[in-house]
């Protein structure tokens, strides 16, 4: 059975489903700097040009880091400036602001989305299944059930 454009439409189809799109002004893209993590912002920009939003850019550095205070502040300066180097590489009107977070990657992460009214984040996952997952655990799949907004996963290749 066909279902035409009009009938598509129509109230008793549409249900309570608003007709307009989704206002998008803000789009998170955590980044762990792989090559592979860049791939969510082959997806990020094209969205955020279409909408006019912003991009907002997030590097999560382990716990752990936070011991030896040297090296926390090296990292931390690293993550800096490679966010910075990312972040050149958007268009001018689509950039937002960088942030390095210390702690749990998908806690912070969630934290950041919360505080900044994030309607996005575009991500990347591993693909990790099975045992693997379970006892690696995935960030990406910590985000995607506990985010107050949509997430959009990008499978690594």
């Amino acid at each position: 059975m066909k279902i035409s454009a009009t009938e598509m439409t129509s109230p008793a189809v549409m249900g309570r489903v608003k007709a307009s799109y989704p206002r998008l002004l803000h789009l998170l893209v955590p980044l762990d700097f792989s090559g592979k993590s860049r791939q969510a912002l082959r997806y990020a920009i094209p969205l955020a040009q279409k909408f006019s939003a912003r991009i907002h850019l997030v590097h999560v550095l382990p716990s752990k880091a936070k011991a030896d205070l040297a090296k926390s502040a090296r990292l931390r300066h690293t993550a800096i400036k490679r966010l910075g180097e990312m972040s050149g590489l958007l268009p001018p009107r689509l950039r937002a602001g960088n942030a390095v977070l210390t702690g749990n990657p998908a806690e912070a992460i969630l934290t950041l989305a919360a505080k900044n009214n994030i309607d996005l984040i575009v991500l990347t996952t591993k693909g990790r299944t099975g045992l693997k997952r379970v006892l690696v655990g995935s960030t990406a799949e910590h985000i995607v059930r506990h985010a107050n907004c949509p997430v959009m996963s990008v499978r690594r290749r």
